[in-house]
């Protein structure tokens, strides 16, 4: 009895160290998306009654170069670039849109601020803002190597959805002024 009770504890750690070993990663977004131009993407929205909003004034000569759609769950990647650059990954300008699970109120953003000295909190035409001017690029090399390891990265909440703007070559400022100018599409 004692015998079998050791070959389960034994079966037991190898099975959780085996699976504790086994890292396991998102797909990548190129995999579960698809590309689509402007008009498939209005088309999109408004055939599933989503309202997104995208800023008109645009620094740096950017353009919009690509959109990168998943439909289910919903998660659009809006990319910009002044190098024409339609990669999401190492482009200049990024817009990640979701739909948020709650929209959080200016003083509760303000609440979990943890670093002032990088964390910033705002409120533009209503909507909550959170600005973290040195977001981790995360481990993607192309980027580390184009933009080094940090990013300013912001938070903005506009009617149901969450927009996650990935800004390595603009300051604060200058992402303010794009949000202060996005409308619906």
């Amino acid at each position: 009895m004692l015998f079998l009770l050791i070959v389960l504890i034994f079966l037991s750690i190898l099975a959780n160290k085996n699976s504790l070993n086994s890292i396991s990663t998102p797909p990548d977004f190129y995999g579960t998306s698809k590309e689509v131009d402007a008009d498939e993407f209005k088309d999109y929205l408004n055939t599933n009654n989503f309202s997104v909003y995208l800023p008109f004034l645009l620094p740096k000569n950017f353009e919009m170069t690509s959109i990168y759609l998943k439909e289910n769950p919903f998660i659009a990647i809006v990319v910009y670039s002044a190098e024409n650059n339609k990669d999401y990954k190492t482009a200049e300008l990024t817009i990640q849109i979701t739909v948020a699970n709650s929209i959080p109120i200016y003083n509760e953003l303000l609440s979990n601020v943890e670093n002032p000295e990088y964390e910033k909190v705002y409120e533009i035409n209503g909507w909550p803002i959170f600005v973290y001017e040195r977001a981790s690029s995360g481990s993607e090399s192309s980027f580390i190597a184009k933009y080094g390891e940090f990013t300013t990265l912001t938070l903005v909440w506009i009617e149901k959805n969450q927009y996650s703007i990935n800004s390595p070559t603009l300051n604060t400022d200058e992402v303010l002024i794009l949000t202060e100018n996005m409308i619906l599409i």
